[in-house]
């Protein structure tokens, strides 16, 4: 997978600083290390842009103005409720040689077979929590249900993967194929189909009379 390089500066910490840079276009910030005092950022607004639609599942080359480099994975990014422009992120140092533990998206590939007789697809989870270096880091996992029947379902323990360990239980199910559903509706119009000979010989024996 490719990596997303952001650019950034120091800055002082401080909600007044981080008010002044909004107002400029500028987004405030923190990178984390394990160890290591955390570095207050400022990110321009249009620089984040490859960042708000992505997960910790992608690695970020961090390049500091003083020409320093940081490997590291978006963590947290806020929004405003009104205007829905990112106001604060937090960016996670990673180490090239020490496992890691975060959530990747699942990516589904495929029509389930079961879909063909009406069969409803449900997906249980949408993203597994793995073990997993920086440089085998995947960003998203695939999994292929194009040969689930009605009844069938896929579980991590089906899963066979490389490079990485899936962290989630063996038994849970990830997704499923279920029979089709019939609905309240279907069963009062035939009710309503099987009483109507007997409305009809009531009617009739009425006028009889």
């Amino acid at each position: 997978m490719s990596d997303i390089t952001l650019e950034a500066k120091r800055r002082e910490a401080g909600r007044s600083n981080a008010r002044a840079l909004r107002r400029q276009g500028i987004i405030p910030g923190v990178f984390y290390f394990h160890g290591q005092d955390s570095i207050s950022l400022s990110v321009h607004e249009l620089a984040l842009r490859p960042l708000i639609n992505t997960s910790e599942s992608h690695l970020v080359n961090l390049k500091l103005d003083d020409g320093t480099q940081k490997l590291c994975i978006l963590k947290d990014m806020d929004f405003d409720p009104i205007t829905d422009r990112p106001v604060h992120f937090d960016l996670i140092g990673v180490a090239a040689g020490e496992l890691m533990k975060l959530n990747v998206p699942i990516s589904f590939v495929g029509r389930a077979a079961g879909q063909l007789d009406g069969g409803i697809v449900q997906h249980v989870l949408n993203e597994l929590e793995i073990e997993v270096l920086p440089k085998n880091l995947p960003e998203s996992i695939e999994i292929d249900i194009s040969g689930l029947n009605i009844g069938d379902s896929i579980h991590v323990s089906d899963l066979t993967v490389e490079n990485y360990t899936i962290l989630n239980t063996p038994e849970a199910t990830i997704v499923s194929v279920s029979a089709p559903r019939v609905s309240s509706d279907d069963d009062g119009a035939e009710e309503e189909v099987s009483m109507e000979p007997e409305v009809i010989g009531k009617g009739k024996k009425e006028e009889e009379e």
